[in-house]
């Protein structure tokens, strides 16, 4: 979560599950296209159906499109730091693994 947004996390939560008027507020998701490796998107532009499935998976929340930008910039370098690739889900189970890894000691 982006630092500004961060200070309203309770608050913006909530507002994207119950489609609240937030605006400013963008989310960092798994791409639409397979020619991105995240995509950013105003939280406005965010369908009904997205809000309420369980499936649909938000990694990031920003306030302003430049925190957007710097937020993602962030998840790609830490992604390719610990996977030396640009690979979303090979980065999730590297976290996986060393949680379970710190668990375990």
């Amino acid at each position: 979560m982006g630092s500004h947004a961060a200070k309203k996390r309770p608050e913006l939560l909530r507002g994207i599950r119950e489609k609240a008027f937030l605006p400013e507020v963008y989310v960092i998701t798994l791409p639409e296209s397979g020619n991105h490796i995240l995509d950013i998107r105003p939280v406005g532009l965010l369908k009904d159906e997205e809000r309420k499935s369980r499936d649909f998976l938000i990694l990031g929340v920003a306030k302003g499109y430049g925190e957007s930008k710097e937020l993602i910039r962030q998840m790609i370098d830490d992604m390719y730091q610990r996977t030396g690739s640009f690979d979303w889900r090979a980065y999730m189970e590297a976290l996986d693994r060393e949680a379970e890894a710190g668990e375990e000691t």
